[in-house]
């Protein structure tokens, strides 16, 4: 293995949190700006003088049509009155007038039958079919439409009127000398009419109000636009001028100015931007604990990484120093020199984790790969370990199935992984047998290394791969080491693309190594 010369900066991740809440203290302001928001609507009366003199004008040209059109009626009455036995001449001249949609004659204290002159296609009714009404005692009479009393109350003179009553149709009569005309009026034609002279009209009657630019419009009884000037809103007129008259209803318009002021609600806002700048403050405090506690947990590992450096350069000569020690002395003194190539290889090993550990948590850990024989990598790591395991009466077996050809991977992280599994075994299953079984294909590697100790319990075959975890019963029996061997066993054999888990065993520890191979050829 080697170490990678990048290295993650300890307050990229203070940074981040930095970040994330200066941004939820700017959305908490912008939120609490458009909370806050008010927009009125403001009404500008407009001067008006100018559209209600036109309202004026129009009204005054509505009572002039009114009264020109009912003296045609006066004239054409009193015509008819002397042609009523000659229809035809009546027909023409009941049709010069706009709007006269049935004639009748009635005449006073004669045997003569009345006479009618519907003006309408023969399919249209002349008149209303009377309804039934009821007198108080419940007998029913035909409703009365036109009460002949009332056309002759001067028989021997002259008179004439409109007959303009709620649910019966508008009637004008003439009565000369006893003989009375009755013209039914079509009220909506009439209406009609005077609708397009008012559209004539208004080309020069609405040249005052135009020049101010509106929004303004005349409108009918429909709500359809004669004149108008400006963009109409689509919202009701704040003005109307009526022009009223017994054929209809026109109406002058007109709409004020609307501004749109935007207020703020001051204790909305102020209430926002003070938590805004709360979460602000937070967030810069937090960053800054973050960034402090992240240097120091980097000038520790730092610290850890330097000392364990300078441990393992004194370390490696005490190993040599043992080899040529060994070879010189007799062999009564073997076994105690044995004893502490064990020791001092233990502190190496401790060592090696620390230093992994360290250069993981600063971002500088990186495989190595060379060819090399898994298999023969395994059968080294067990020959170290043969002397401790026996000392510990642990009897090895040691077993491989395939053959044992090269394949590209880092030599030192797969010794590493073995050691941190026997170091297992030689700490927690004493005094019962352990085996370690390699299988190796083309392009598969499994190893296997299984113990005769306690176990290890469902709840914690996870756990026993955190960094620092140790079970607790164990620690009180007085086993060594700093809890990283099964997760620094595990980073590398992730790192080296596979993986390595507890397998469900009756009895004892069983863990699985599984490698995916690189051939060398």
């Amino acid at each position: 293995m080697k170490t990678d010369a990048h290295e993650s900066s300890p307050v990229s991740s203070a940074g981040m949190v930095l970040g994330m809440m200066l941004a939820l203290a700017v959305c908490i302001a912008a939120g609490g700006v458009l909370v806050s928001r008010r927009e009125v609507e403001v009404r500008r009366e407009r001067d008006r003088q100018t559209q209600q003199a036109l309202g004026g004008e129009l009204q005054a040209e509505a009572r002039k049509l009114e009264d020109l059109y009912q003296a045609h009626l006066q004239t054409t009455g009193e015509l008819l009155t002397h042609s009523w036995s000659d229809l035809e001449t009546a027909r023409r001249q009941a049709q010069n007038i706009e709007g006269i949609q049935h004639i009748a004659w009635l005449f006073w204290k004669s045997a003569s039958p009345e006479t009618q002159l519907n003006l309408l296609p023969a399919t249209t009714p002349p008149l209303p079919e009377p309804t039934l009404e009821k007198e108080p005692r419940g007998i029913p009479r035909p409703r009365v439409l036109l009460d002949p009393k009332r056309l002759f109350r001067d028989a021997g003179g002259r008179t004439s009127g409109w007959i303009d009553e709620p649910g019966k149709p508008l009637m004008f009569y003439v009565q000369t000398l006893g003989t009375a005309v009755v013209m039914l009026i079509n009220r909506e034609a009439v209406g009609t009419a005077m609708t397009g002279h008012f559209h004539t009209w208004l080309e020069e009657g609405f040249r005052s109000v135009a020049k101010l630019g509106g929004p303004d419009a005349v409108q009918d009884s429909q709500g359809k636009i004669l004149r108008s000037i400006g963009v109409l809103p689509s919202r009701q007129p704040d003005v109307l001028s009526p022009v009223s008259s017994r054929f209809g209803n026109w109406q002058v318009v007109s709409w004020d100015e609307r501004d749109v002021e935007t207020t703020y609600h001051l204790p909305t806002l102020a209430g926002s931007l003070a938590l805004a700048v709360l979460v602000a403050g937070c967030g810069i405090w937090m960053s800054a604990q973050q960034r402090r506690a992240a240097l120091l947990a980097a000038q520790r590992v730092s610290f850890v990484n330097r000392v364990s450096h300078e441990l393992r350069t004194p370390m490696t000569n005490i190993l040599l120093n043992l080899d040529v020690i060994e070879d010189s002395v007799p062999d009564a003194s073997v076994g105690r020199f044995s004893l502490v190539r064990e020791e001092a290889g233990r502190l190496s090993r401790l060592i090696e984790n620390v230093l992994t550990f360290s250069r993981r948590e600063e971002g500088r850990l990186k495989l190595n790969n060379s060819p090399c024989s898994p298999a023969a990598i395994a059968d080294g790591t067990a020959r170290q370990f043969e002397a401790a395991l026996r000392r510990r009466d642990i009897p090895l077996t040691r077993t491989h199935e395939g053959e044992r050809p090269e394949a590209l991977l880092d030599a030192d992280a797969l010794a590493q992984i073995i050691a941190n599994l026997l170091s297992n075994v030689e700490k927690y299953a004493p005094h019962a047998a352990a085996t370690l079984h390699t299988r190796q294909t083309a392009n598969e590697f499994t190893l296997t290394v299984t113990d005769g100790g306690p176990g290890i319990s469902v709840g914690e075959a996870e756990r026993v791969f955190e960094p620092f975890y140790r079970i607790d019963d164990r620690v009180k029996a007085g086993v060594s080491g700093a809890g990283l061997g099964l997760a620094i066993a595990r980073d590398l054999a992730e790192r080296m693309g596979g993986t390595l888990k507890l397998i469900p065993s009756e009895k004892g520890a069983c863990f699985e190594l599984h490698l995916d191979l690189l051939t060398t050829s």
